[in-house]
């Protein structure tokens, strides 16, 4: 269980757009070298770096107010089967169900984000806890 292990590999960035470009070039880096990942006709590693990107700005973009400085966390598990992500911030939480989904007859640039994640993922789950304990977005993607 990717609880009781230490992450494979572990960041930690400020909440903002000019660290977003380095969550960017830092996941397809470890996706498209991970040998589980490589040489595969579907695009994995692309589409892993994908979610990661859109959550981590996500977070950059809802988690925190303006004048507020934030961290997030991204947190990576990989398994026989499966890549376990996690995104964390101690900012304000939301509840995904309450987002409604995008019009695709009308899209619009931005609020496509979770959209994008959930149609990506195998496993979505999302943890409010705050400040203190940090809203944790889970997302599995099973090989």
């Amino acid at each position: 269980m990717p609880d009781v292990r230490t992450p494979d590999i572990f960041l930690q960035l400020p909440a903002d757009m000019l660290f977003l470009p380095a969550v960017g070039h830092f996941s397809k880096a470890v996706f498209s070298r991970y040998p589980a990942l490589q040489d595969r006709e579907d695009q994995l590693a692309y589409f892993l770096e994908l979610v990661v990107y859109e959550s981590c700005t996500n977070i950059i973009r809802h988690a925190y107010h303006p004048e507020q400085q934030g961290m997030f966390q991204l947190k990576v598990w990989f398994e026989p089967d499966r890549v376990v992500i996690d995104v964390i911030d101690f900012g304000r939480g939301f509840d995904p169900d309450a987002i409604p989904p995008p019009d695709m007859d009308d899209p619009k640039e931005g609020g496509m984000g979770l959209f994008i994640i959930r149609q990506t993922v195998d496993e979505f789950s999302y943890t409010a806890g705050g400040r203190l304990q940090g809203n944790i977005m889970r997302l599995v993607k099973k090989f």
